[in-house]
């Protein structure tokens, strides 16, 4: 899926976003988003806990040459 941006959304917006839109289903499952090889965030949806929500996904695209692809990875967590 293909995703315009805004300057200012964080790990944690795009979160509330994804999940709002059913795009994160789950239960018992933790989701991580991957940006350039290395893990930025990761999402259990049974405790609700994200890490690293305050990253802006704009800052993650400046840096370095990783480009602007994300990943976001399943894994059950039992």
């Amino acid at each position: 899926m293909d995703l315009d941006i805004p300057e200012d959304m964080t790990v944690e917006e795009l979160r509330s976003f994804l999940q709002k839109d059913r795009y994160l289903p789950g239960l018992d499952t933790e989701w991580f988003l991957r940006h350039g090889g290395k893990t930025i965030t990761s999402y259990n949806t049974e405790t609700k806990e994200l890490t690293n929500p305050n990253v802006y996904l704009k800052d993650l695209i400046h840096q370095g040459s990783r480009g602007n692809d994300f990943v976001w990875i399943y894994r059950r967590s039992y």
